[in-house]
């Protein structure tokens, strides 16, 4: 018998209620959502081909890369070299069979005696869709 009492106010309650930060909650979760997936398709991220065997000479590096990686490098694209924990930014002046040659552009390049060097090319820039399409596919090879 109190059933009935206890679902009429229940009823009550609800009617009385306009779930006001309900919605306000959903609405700023859907906001949050499509501009997630706005950036997950509209973003670009760079892509670098690296690689730890660099010659630094006067003013320049030379940085050989693997075939396949050498044929995503091309001329102008902007490279950071690595040496002894330092950081010099670089610029591709040219690409040749087994090796891309780097200019330095900052007004101090690195000493010619280094001990270990790295390069990295932006060879490209992708989407983050992009980017979890290949890893997803890539385990079905």
């Amino acid at each position: 018998m109190n059933q009935g009492i206890a679902f009429a106010r229940t009823l009550r309650a609800l009617d009385a209620d306009d779930f006001r930060a309900s919605k306000l909650g959903l609405l700023a979760a859907v906001i949050l959502l499509a501009a997630w997936t706005w950036w997950v398709f509209a973003a670009r991220v760079p892509r670098y081909e690296s690689t730890a065997n660099v010659r630094i000479e006067s003013g320049r590096a030379i940085a050989y890369f693997p075939h396949e990686a050498l044929l995503r490098i091309h001329a102008d694209q902007p490279a950071l070299v690595h040496v002894d924990g330092a950081t010099f930014p670089a610029q591709v002046q040219s690409v040749a069979s087994n090796h891309a040659e780097l200019a330095f552009t900052s007004h101090q390049p690195p000493a010619t005696a280094s001990t270990s060097a790295t390069a990295e090319i932006e060879a490209s820039r992708v989407s983050p869709a992009s980017i979890a399409l290949r890893t997803l596919t890539r385990g079905h090879r």
